[in-house]
């Protein structure tokens, strides 16, 4: 009897756990039900969720760009000429205006020099203008595309993003614009600039490079001239010379052995005519040897010319222009007098989204969205007259049950 009673109590005991286990199972069911309900109506990570952080992000830019130029004009009048720069290495870009001006010098002084040699070798006076099209056109060509466009502004305002993580990547080229903006904004007076944004109405490098151009065809038609004017000329009477040199010394010779039959005056005419012949072949071969020595200096100078524009002309792996190029935009800042230098740089722009919901309630979306921008205000010579990094939050907010949407930003 008594095993029975602990058979049966056994039995009820297993039953109750099942019954425990079965409960479990069920609230764990309910509570991935649940969880799944509250994933469903969470936002997703996709291209609004990313754009809506990205619009909060960039709304805080113009909260900052206020403090920015607040400060700006605390520390300028507004007569003072600002340009805004994309990066604090713009001292390079100087010192490749300086160089480019350099060599451009040395190569105008060097076929100055060597025109004005060429034209003392006995080069007859050539038709004023006239210089061989073949001598120029290819460099010429080359110039005619040295500037195209300064700068493309179609992408100006564009800013890619990652969705996962929700971080942003801001547009630096918006900030300068926005700064731009406001700098101007009420202050008519100050003159502001943005990089390379401008059009190139006149450039003295360029017409340096045009006037060097033309001088290298003058003195590649040099070398033509002195070619087919003196050197072949020259070498033609120097043969002939020396063939009528070769036969009076070889009368003058017939004459000396006659003796009896040779007066001493003809045999010292002839022996004078041989003289004056062998002076003028070393005149002639003197005046063949310079030219040929000035076309060998010429054709090296032009050698040298054509790799140096090269060179100035082409841009090298990892530059997106070539030194000429810079030089040229680098020049016509130099000519807008600018007094002060402002750098601005997003350092880092990001967002995030928050959901709300309570059951059989309202429900509530937040966009979260920050940036921090650093910047530097410093004059021509590099003294820094202000300098800072702001950081700037803002939210997006909407409820989904009233339709309201209202942004705010921290201040």
């Amino acid at each position: 009897m008594s095993e029975e009673t602990d058979k049966q109590e056994e039995t009820e005991t297993e039953k109750e756990e099942e019954t425990e286990t079965e409960k479990e199972e069920t609230e764990t069911e309910k509570e991935k039900e649940s969880s799944a309900t509250l994933s469903e109506e969470a936002i997703t990570t996709d291209d609004k969720f990313g754009y809506f952080v990205e619009l909060v992000a960039y709304d805080t830019l113009t909260s900052q760009v206020k403090k920015l130029v607040e400060k700006v004009n605390e520390k300028l009048s507004d007569d003072k000429k600002i340009l805004l720069v994309e990066d604090l290495n713009i001292a390079i870009d100087d010192v490749r205006l300086v160089q480019v001006k350099s060599q451009l010098m040395i190569l105008e002084e060097a076929l100055n020099e060597q025109i004005a040699a060429n034209e003392k070798t006995h080069l007859p006076p050539q038709v004023k203008g006239f210089v061989e099209a073949s001598a120029v056109a290819p460099t010429l060509k080359a110039i005619e595309t040295v500037i195209g466009a300064v700068t493309d502004i179609a992408d100006m305002f564009y800013g890619k993003y990652t969705i996962k993580g929700k971080e942003i990547s801001l547009s630096d080229t918006a900030l300068r614009i926005l700064i731009a903006g406001e700098l101007k904004e009420k202050r008519n007076n100050r003159s502001v600039y943005l990089t390379n944004f401008y059009c190139l109405e006149k450039s003295q490098l360029i017409e340096t490079l045009r006037r060097l151009v033309q001088r290298r065809g003058e003195l590649q038609n040099q070398v033509h001239r002195l070619h087919q004017e003196i050197v072949k000329p020259r070498k033609k009477k120097i043969a002939e010379l020396e063939v009528e040199i070769k036969k009076k010394v070889a009368e003058l010779e017939v004459e000396i052995k006659k003796k009896e039959d040779s007066s001493p005056a003809e045999i010292s005419e002839l022996a004078s005519l041989v003289g004056r012949k062998q002076q003028e072949l070393k005149v002639l071969t003197d005046e063949k040897q310079e030219v040929e020595e000035n076309i060998l200096e010429s054709e090296s100078l032009i050698t040298a010319f054509d790799k140096g524009i090269k060179a100035l002309l082409t841009t090298v792996d990892g530059q997106t222009a070539s030194p000429f190029e810079v030089a040229v935009l680098r020049e016509q800042i130099s000519e807008l007098k600018i007094t002060h230098l402002l750098y601005a740089k997003i350092v880092s722009g990001g967002g995030d989204a928050i959901t709300g919901k309570r059951w059989f309630s309202w429900r509530h979306v937040t966009y979260l969205g920050g940036s921090v921008v650093s910047y530097i205000l410093a004059d021509t010579k590099g003294e820094i007259v202000a300098a800072n990094t702001s950081i700037q939050t803002g939210l997006l907010d909407y409820k989904l049950s009233s339709n309201e949407l209202f942004l705010k930003r921290s201040e």
